[in-house]
């Protein structure tokens, strides 16, 4: 096959820079399951190997593994090159006049077709799947067997398809298995009101010595009418009092990572009161 200068030089280029990495071309068949051969008529440009419905997916693998800084851009170009195999610009146009002569050859092909056909197709099929069964040896005395085509390219797009979902992926399991949990003990008389998870509403006064837990998937929301009568244990970490004597908690967030935010309202000797606000 005859290639221009643009097409040698992106495919050298691929292989010098898989070389350079010390990646082997039997260790990415190993991994991919892409027939060894597949993958080196990549590196060598001869699409034609391939069946042209797999060759953008095994190309698209292929640079994956040699983690390229712009993918893209290498998959812009094989899709550039791959147009001009498959999709040539003609460059003459030849009219044809058909003889009877003609019309009777076509006859005739066209009943060979007709009973010589589904031969040819099942001996084309037969092929294919033994191509597709042959064995790669790996370098290190151990054999894989290779899948069918159909069944490696269902492999990558579930592979690719979970590299999609990567980040969402490490974010659940950042929180997976983080509540908030709270340990109240009453040292005055207090009275309060919480909201779990902005849904469950209580509401409590607790005397000297009265202990609650409680247990949330995400938030807990707080109103303490004396800030200096309850002590907070919060997630295993003991925060004592939050307020001094008083002083009246108008606002408090706990969320797995602790206190988020907090206002205080100190009451004034005239029955008014000021605002503080903290955060953590």
């Amino acid at each position: 096959m005859e290639q221009n200068e643009e097409y040698v030089n992106l495919f050298e280029h691929l292989k010098k820079l898989r070389l350079s990495k010390n990646i082997s071309l039997k260790s990415i068949a190993q991994d991919s399951r892409i027939q060894l051969s597949y993958l080196e008529a990549i590196e060598s440009g001869e699409y034609e190997k391939i069946p042209e419905v797999y060759d953008k997916l095994f190309f698209q693998t292929y640079i994956s593994y040699l983690n390229v800084d712009d993918p893209e851009k290498y998959l812009a170009e094989f899709k550039a090159l791959r147009k001009e195999i498959y999709y040539p610009t003609p460059t003459t146009t030849i009219q044809r006049i058909k003889t009877s002569t003609e019309k009777n050859n076509a006859f005739f092909n066209l009943k060979t077709l007709f009973f010589f056909g589904p031969v040819v197709l099942i001996v084309a099929v037969l092929v294919f799947f033994a191509m597709n069964s042959e064995m790669i040896d790996t370098g290190s005395g151990e054999v894989v067997k290779e899948l069918p085509v159909r069944k490696i390219v269902a492999e990558i797009e579930a592979r690719n398809s979970k590299k999609n979902d990567s980040l969402a992926a490490l974010v659940g399991d950042s929180l997976k298995g983080k509540n908030v949990n709270i340990s109240l003990t009453a040292v005055e008389t207090t009275w309060l009101r919480f909201i779990k998870d902005s849904k469950d509403t209580s509401e409590y006064t607790l005397h000297a010595g009265n202990k609650i837990a409680i247990k949330a998937d995400s938030t807990v929301h707080f109103l303490v009418g004396n800030a200096a009568g309850l002590k907070f244990n919060i997630n295993g970490v003991d925060e004592g009092l939050l307020g001094k004597e008083g002083e009246v908690i108008s606002y408090l967030k706990i969320t797995p990572t602790g206190i988020t935010a907090k206002r205080i309202k100190v009451l004034t000797k005239k029955g008014g009161a000021n605002d503080t606000t903290g955060t953590n």
